[in-house]
């Protein structure tokens, strides 16, 4: 007999020609069908390659698909990109309705109005809005920071209102949903009470003392009771509105630093918050969800949206989403812009009288192997937000491009003054602050000429 043939090598030799064939493909670019299939390209160094595909845009280094160039061709034609824009025939048309409300509160003629500004961890701890809030305050009228929910994940970090709060609360959110029994509200919460969960928020330097104080909440009957402290003082409201959404005063007239709130009510009651106001003006409410894309705001039921529009005199609505959208390896954002527009109708809806006015993701870096640079996506999710706002015939301010387009969040950061953090990607204070400045400049300019053209005719 022979002896048997040593085979050891030859699974080696099979696995290195394998390897071979496969790394030369990876430098090959392939586009061929056989039998109706495609081949996939092949790519072993994917995950460690740097290669950069470059076409004529004004941002030199920066990686972009044909998509995205085209797109970035269509935001460089915007010469008024810097501006609010106006998607109506009128130019005004879409920021209106707050217009109308703002010349109403100059002329001390209309009622306090309410903005409510959605949006993600980029305006989490009343950053960005404590500053709008107050510079439309100090203008129109109003002290106080508006809606606050009854429980919160940076309690410990806002300045403008001190917040404790027991830890019995049923929480329900976006992402843990009370369903139909326990719909969350405009700020992505409710809250059911045990037997004497109790919240405490007291006032800061900015906020000032509390002269107007409310409760919101949900249906219920008269075995649902809130005591509350004020100033030394005791009082018990009964909460037996029949509303998807209903008010009761805690508290108005004098002022207060300080008031503790004990709730004695059924499982099925749901409490929504508070919001703390004094005298005539404009209120801004900071509706932060971390993690958030802006879809889920559809989850709230128009009758819950519509119930606080009707006690809070709602005039304009901000969505201001994109940082937990954008993605590195994204170049379709058709899922988005089909949910964004469903977003944008069901507000419309909820909120009649008011303007909508979307903001843009803002710059955000990407850490590629030769340093921070602009996410490559980011572009292409700011004009899918345009064109959405430009649909819909909703306002539309490009954040992105008023911190100065690519790159620009590097000199945030590692600028004399920084005013952005050392994730590239989220905003200081005083970042935050230099936003709400623009945002408000640009706003009160276009109010500006509203009220001209309104003379004119």
């Amino acid at each position: 007999m022979k002896p048997e043939k040593n085979l050891v090598y030859q699974p080696f030799a099979i696995i290195s020609a394998s390897l071979a064939v496969f790394i030369t493909l990876s430098f090959v670019s392939i586009d061929k069908e056989i039998f109706g299939y495609k081949i996939k390209e092949v790519d072993l160094f994917s995950e460690i390659r740097f290669e950069r595909k470059l076409h004529e845009t004004p941002w030199p280094g920066l990686v972009f698909d044909q998509r995205s160039k085209d797109s970035l061709g269509v935001m460089i034609k915007l010469r008024d990109r810097l501006s609010v824009i106006n998607y109506t025939p009128d130019k005004f048309g879409a920021m209106a309705k707050f217009y109308e409300a703002l010349i109403a509160l100059e002329n001390k003629e209309g009622e306090s109005i309410h903005i409510g500004y959605f949006g993600d961890s980029m305006i989490e701890g009343d950053l960005l809005t404590m500053d709008l809030r107050n510079s439309f305050q100090k203008k129109f009228g109003g002290r106080g920071v508006g809606f606050v929910s009854i429980t919160s994940i940076v309690a410990g970090f806002r300045t403008t209102i001190r917040h404790s709060f027991s830890n019995d609360w049923s929480v329900y959110h976006f992402n843990n949903s009370g369903g139909a029994d326990h719909p969350a509200g405009p700020s992505g919460y409710s809250y059911s009470a045990g037997n004497g969960s109790n919240v405490t928020y007291k006032s800061t330097g900015y906020s000032g003392q509390f002269s107007g104080i409310h409760l919101y909440y949900g249906a219920g009957d008269s075995s649902g009771v809130v005591k509350s402290k004020v100033n030394g003082s005791e009082m018990s409201s009964t909460l037996d509105g029949k509303d998807p959404v209903n008010r009761v005063v805690i508290h108005s007239g004098s002022t207060t630093g300080q008031v503790n709130s004990a709730f004695f009510c059924r499982p099925e009651q749901n409490i929504y918050g508070f919001s703390f106001e004094g005298g005539k003006g404009v209120y801004l409410d900071n509706y932060a969800f971390r993690g958030n894309s802006g879809l889920a705001l559809t989850t709230v039921p128009k009758k819950v949206y519509q119930g606080f529009s009707s006690l809070m005199n709602y005039k304009l609505i901000v969505l201001h989403y994109g940082l937990n959208v954008v993605s590195h390896d994204i170049k379709d954002y058709s899922w988005y812009e089909k949910g964004l527009k469903n977003v944008i109708d069901h507000l419309k809806e909820s909120f009649p009288e008011a303007s909508i006015l979307v903001v843009s993701v803002n710059d955000k870096c990407y850490r590629f192997p030769t340093g921070w640079e602009t996410e490559p996506d980011v572009p292409i999710l700011v004009e899918t937000q345009r064109k959405i706002a430009e649909e819909k015939q909703v306002a539309f301010w490009n954040l992105y491009e008023n911190m100065g387009g690519y790159n620009s969040i590097k000199g945030w950061v590692e600028g004399d003054t920084v005013y952005a953090n050392k994730d590239y990607t989220h905003l200081n204070g005083k970042g935050a602050k230099q936003v709400a400045d623009m945002l408000y400049g640009k706003i009160m300019t276009q109010y500006e000429l509203y009220k001209k053209m309104k003379v004119k005719k």
